[in-house]
């Protein structure tokens, strides 16, 4: 779990703070607010502290922390349950204290039982702060998707709010956007989407200061998903000079940052996705998005040929993480670029058990088992793995990888009018998504089989940019074949009849039928159309043998 994420829109670490929300930037300082609140507490006038929280909650929160937590401090328990914001506020000012987060997890926990039994007594705002405030104690305490319907709530009741109810808000724009990051790690993408772009258009056109995190967890979003056009549009909107550096460097700028370093990577820019990571100023211990930053991170060094390094740079950070590096979410989250990562080094097994493993099922489970049944030349399996991931939700990521897998398992056998169809579809999905590196997750000899028939289908100018060289190794060397098992598995390609290669090699059946089960061992297949697939991956059949 991470330390209290900024709601304001930026932050520094240091050694006082174990990455909590940068102190004081100058939009989110309020201190006449914090003396205010003091007096109010010092009379014990509770009604006023809590109008002061509607007002600057999420900048009190984000800027204030520890005041907040000074001044609350001596308050009873059953005064925080009988006014759960108030509650809310308190526990969550502990969040930032690394070794306290046990103690906030137990006081949100608190006060959402007791909101629970009060929501139809409360005010309509304080409900809707309230919900969108459980949301985020959910995602806090590593259960996000606890926290869904307390985060549909929320933006029911944000939406219902008039415009006047709206202005006794101080910061509606970052409360979308902590909605949209619950969703989002809910794995409610649409839902995040969605909430996210109400938060931007919440914020004020002229100085839209406070809906930067809106704007960058949007173009973090559609990067990670491979929808690339979508992502530039709002990182070129990031890069505004309404934005300032600490906004696109801390907190809320991380998956700007994210989003810059995978435009770059589709490039095959790594220097370019290096310097966007390098401006990121977080503390990896705490950082909430620290999983898409370890992806990222090792995206960056696969497309640099250096997949050992990322698979040493993946496991440290999650060392890093402690018990919640080695948690299920967690081995979830991080199944796919390990998988790659593992084919990079040559060993698809390894990429095989972590998948079954850690990625479960579901439609990305079939497209990374996909890639690595076309490594292990098992056509038969890549083609049924990437058809029931056909319909199944894809990500534009995803889906320009199940095209790429699929058309090249369908070229081992030889070119057809399937195949041309299937370049032509796979080449308008890296056109209007804007991607490339789908193209070099596959072994070289069949990377190189997908440019010629994008080239015959009129679309070489898709593969122009991308380099030669695939990101993977195939995971066998080649198979130990004797000779004469060589020579029967290249008519096994001419035909399917034991007794017709017989004839031609003047041996008798059982004898080829022997060679044919010692081929299929050798080269892991149980059958001919994969005898044959992985026999030309391996380079033991010449490409004309068709």
């Amino acid at each position: 779990m991470e330390s209290m994420p900024a709601l304001g829109d930026g932050q520094k670490t240091d050694a006082h703070s174990g990455g909590t929300p940068f102190r004081n930037p100058p939009e989110l300082a309020v201190p006449a607010t914090v003396q205010e609140i003091s007096d109010a507490v010092a009379i014990e006038d509770y009604d006023a502290v809590m109008e002061l929280l509607r007002a600057e909650w999420f900048a009190l929160i984000a800027a204030h922390s520890d005041d907040l937590r000074e001044l609350l401090r001596d308050l009873p328990p059953s005064d925080l349950q009988s006014r759960p914001l108030l509650g809310f506020v308190y526990g969550l000012s502990f969040y930032g204290l690394p070794h306290h987060r046990l103690r906030s997890a137990r006081l949100l926990l608190l006060v959402l039982r007791a909101a629970h039994g009060k929501k139809r007594e409360l005010p309509a705002i304080d409900r809707a702060l309230i919900r969108a405030s459980e949301a985020v104690a959910y995602r806090l305490l590593g259960r996000p998707r606890l926290g869904i319907r307390s985060a549909r709530a929320a933006v029911r009741a944000l939406d219902g709010l008039s415009d006047d109810r709206r202005d006794e808000v101080g910061d509606i724009p970052r409360i979308y956007s902590q909605i949209g990051t619950s969703f989002y790690y809910a794995g409610n993408v649409e839902e995040a989407l969605g909430t996210l772009a109400k938060g931007y258009a919440e914020a004020a056109p002229e100085r839209p200061h406070n809906g930067f995190g809106n704007i960058s967890m949007l173009a973090g979003i559609h990067a990670l998903r491979g929808e690339m056009g979508q992502a530039a549009r709002y990182a070129e909107l990031a890069r505004d000079g309404l934005w300032t550096d600490v906004q696109r460097s801390m907190y809320s700028g991380t998956f700007y940052r994210l989003a810059e370093a995978m435009i770059a990577l589709e490039r095959f820019d790594t220097a370019a996705a290096r310097a966007q990571l390098a401006s990121m100023v977080n503390d990896r211990d705490t950082i909430e998005f620290w999983a898409e930053i370890a992806i990222v991170e090792a995206w960056t060094e696969l497309v640099d040929g250096r997949a050992g390094e990322a698979i040493a740079r993946l496991d440290a950070f999650v060392a890093r993480r402690g018990a919640e590096g080695r948690s299920v979410d967690a081995r979830h989250r991080l199944a796919g670029i390990r998988g790659v990562i593992h084919l990079a080094l040559g060993d698809p097994h390894a990429a095989s058990v972590a998948l079954r493993r850690d990625l479960g099922v579901g439609a990305d489970a079939h497209v990374q088992r996909a890639r690595v049944a076309l490594v292990l030349g098992r056509i038969d399996t890549v083609l049924s793995e990437s058809r029931r991931a056909v319909g199944a939700g894809l990500s534009a990521r995803s889906e320009a990888e199940r095209l790429t897998i699929e058309l090249a398992a369908l070229l081992r056998a030889a070119p057809s009018a399937r195949t041309s169809g299937l370049a032509r579809q796979l080449a308008a999905v890296l056109e209007h998504s804007g991607q490339r590196l789908a193209l070099v997750l596959i072994p070289s000899s069949d990377l190189e089989r997908v440019r010629r028939a994008l080239a015959d289908a009129g679309r070489a100018d898709i593969a122009q940019s991308v380099p030669a060289r695939s990101l993977l190794l195939h995971g066998e060397t080649g198979a130990n074949l004797t000779e004469r098992e060589a020579v029967v598995l290249g008519e096994l390609v001419r035909t399917s009849s034991i007794r017709a290669v017989a004839s031609t090699l003047y041996v008798s059946s059982n004898t080829v039928k022997s060679q044919v089960r010692s081929i299929y061992r050798k080269l892991g297949v149980t059958n001919r159309e994969d005898a044959i697939a992985v026999g030309r991956a391996q380079g033991l059949l010449d490409d004309g043998e068709r």
